[in-house]
């Protein structure tokens, strides 16, 4: 493990949860404690098929994703879960129920969104409760599973701390009719669903225990004048830079920190040069950090944007240095007790998912822009540190800044003597939000390892019950009716055939559902302590269900498969009832299956690798009726 992270310890348990169980889970934890280092070993070890989104373009790049909107395909604005009037519509409201109604996917992003096994959200702090009730509706429609985002695991990360979400007031005005507030844990699918709350409480970037005791009791609201009297200590409002030392300064807006970096830069003698960035594909500019035309000067104050790729790292995310000199194209950077760095251009990628052949999802790089990894450094903003750490740096809390941002101002510097501070903080301004307060009740680490076991088990139970899901039976159905040679006939005779078929597959996926929330419910009453009682209720249903795919569906496709074609519309139509006929046969095959797999208890310490084994199966090929080599995943159907 990195980062001195051992390798036994709270990131190892959360893995265990990734990869073990159906759980989702809110990871937290204060700045520095290691949650993007995390995210890297989650992304690098789980077997579980996931998707990396984030709510901007910045944070998205930041954790090699793609953002929400991009991902949903959804417009900007608001979403209102229930009916809205045109009016509240034209001030940029939308329905959230007429949006999944009107969402048109391709058959490529369906895919997509059926094979999702793990959705990871970064940067949770900033995501709005309406846009989590969006992508819950969507992924329940598309992947039509009334469960809680349509059964996919998720996986938020982030400091409730720090950046809130941002509204705007006319559409707030109308939200708050049904959100007490705008943070994510307000949405109704996580209020109806509590997710598992883990925080991460090992401080990496900050080292000090008095600096570390302030800015723990600046997030818990419980700052003390003593701990304020510590803090103003840095009040320094004479500060003036020197060569030696030139703090960056972390303002609240964008047009400040500019205003700054233009004077000083303006203020500097000798040659202004323009680098202008390369782009290639599709890149959005709205997901970057680096500047598309950067203006440099020997002299100019500069920080790092990206940390360095090579095996003798030389810089980070955040380093400071000067521009030495720039001959000849060539740029050198200065740092004090360092040896001078000539800068070479670095390259940013955006991306995207899809599935692949073989129903593994894959991220694919559509874009990628090329720069120096640098931008002026006299000042930057609270959303643009974010994720950054200086040795030093000058922050004016004044009225311009809101809740939890100078939180998020402090806990950028690594010690107490690298901060100065341009005006007094007082209580008022570091209060934190009540309702993220009240929110948060992260379990114990000692508790973990009987969460994990309960996690494992309703895992297990899943892994059975999705033998059960016949949705794929009405997918494949659709995809025989939708053939532009069956439409085109417009033939009375198969259009009641495949009513018929239709409302047989709705009625047995009604009842396997209600089925399924018996046995959930059974479960989370005695555990697998009376596994007989379980096992009854599974056996009962393979025979019913069995017993119900014969009669209704299996027989009058295969009614049809006989009788001798008078035409060709008729012969194609059996070729494909032919094709379809795998696809049921391979669902009673899988009901077969699952009346076996809890018939013996499975002893505590086996439940990894029964989970193991009987994910990896879930894999295995079968022909879909279009022909195409499908994933019947159990998980994902």
């Amino acid at each position: 493990m990195t980062n001195g992270v051992p390798s036994n310890s709270i990131f190892d348990k959360i893995l265990s949860f990734i990869e073990y169980t159906n759980q989702n889970i809110f990871l937290t934890g204060k700045a520095g404690t290691g949650k993007t280092t995390l995210l890297k070993r989650i992304k690098e070890e789980s077997t579980k098929k996931m998707v990396v989104v984030a709510p901007t373009g910045v944070a998205a790049m930041n954790a090699k994703g793609t953002t929400i909107n991009s991902f949903f395909q959804l417009p900007s604005g608001s979403f209102y879960p229930g009916e809205i009037s045109l009016e509240d519509l034209q001030s940029g409201i939308i329905s959230i129920g007429s949006m999944v109604s009107d969402l048109s996917y391709n058959r490529e992003k369906t895919a997509l969104f059926n094979e999702l096994e793990l959705l990871i959200i970064d940067e949770i702090s900033m995501v709005r409760c309406d846009l989590m009730d969006m992508m819950d509706a969507i992924l329940r429609s598309v992947r039509k599973n009334n469960a809680p985002f349509g059964g996919v695991q998720l996986l938020f990360i982030g400091d409730l701390y720090q950046l809130p979400p941002v509204t705007k007031r006319e559409e707030w005005t109308f939200l708050n009719r049904a959100y007490a507030s705008p943070y994510f844990f307000e949405a109704h699918v996580i209020r109806r669903n509590p997710v598992l709350q883990i925080e991460l409480t090992t401080v990496f970037r900050q080292t000090e225990p008095e600096f570390v005791h302030i800015l723990n009791s600046i997030r818990n609201n419980q700052i003390t004048e003593g701990d304020l009297a510590l803090l103003n200590k840095r009040y320094d409002p004479q500060f003036s830079a020197t060569d030696e030392l030139s703090p960056i300064i972390i303002t609240s807006h964008n047009a400040e920190a500019n205003t700054i970096n233009k004077a000083k830069l303006d203020d500097l003698s000798g040659e202004e040069y323009v680098f202008d960035g390369e782009t290639s594909g599709e890149f959005r500019d709205a997901g970057l950090q680096a500047e598309q035309t950067l203006k440099l000067k020997a002299g100019a104050q500069v920080m790092f944007i990206k940390n360095d790729s090579g095996d003798n790292r030389k810089f980070y995310n955040g380093k400071i240095g000067k521009i030495k000199s720039i001959k000849e194209g060539e740029i050198y950077v200065s740092f004090p007790h360092e040896e001078d760095l000539l800068l070479e251009k670095s390259s940013w990628q955006s991306f995207e998912y899809k599935t692949d052949p073989e129903q593994v999802i894959v991220q694919q790089q559509v874009g990628e822009f090329s720069q120096y990894p640098i931008k002026l450094a006299w000042a930057v903003t609270i959303h643009k540190s974010q994720g950054l750490t200086f040795d030093h740096a000058i922050i004016d809390a004044g009225k311009s800044f809101i809740a939890g941002q100078v939180y998020v101002a402090l806990s950028r510097v690594r010690t107490l003597n690298g901060l100065i501070l341009r005006s007094k903080i007082n209580t008022e301004s570091l209060r934190s939000n009540t309702e993220v307060i009240s929110y948060m009740k992260p379990v114990q680490e000692e508790e973990l390892g009987g969460l994990l076991i309960s996690g494992q088990q309703r895992f297990i139970l899943q892994l059975v019950l999705n033998h059960f899901s016949f949705n794929r039976l009405l997918t494949e159905l659709e995809t025989v009716t939708s053939r532009p040679e069956i439409v085109k006939a417009n033939n009375p005779e198969y259009a009641a055939i495949f009513t018929q078929l239709r409302k047989a597959i709705k009625n047995l996926i009604v009842l396997s559902d209600r089925f399924q929330t018996q046995v959930i419910n059974l479960h989370a009453q005695t555990g697998f302590d009376d596994l007989p009682a379980l096992q009854a209720r599974i056996d009962s249903a393979v025979t019913y269900f069995i017993k119900e795919i014969n009669m209704q569906i299996l027989n009058p496709v295969n009614k049809n498969i006989r009788i001798k074609p008078k035409n060709k519309i008729q012969q194609e139509l059996q070729h494909l009832f032919q094709k379809y006929r795998q696809v049921i046969e391979s669902r009673i095959a899988l009901l077969q299956v699952a009346g076996g797999l809890l018939k013996a208890p499975i002893p505590v310490n086996h439940y990894v690798s029964w989970i193991s084994e009987h994910h990896l199966r879930a894999t295995v090929k079968t022909k879909s009726s279009s022909g195409n080599q499908q994933s019947t995943t159990l998980q994902l159907f």
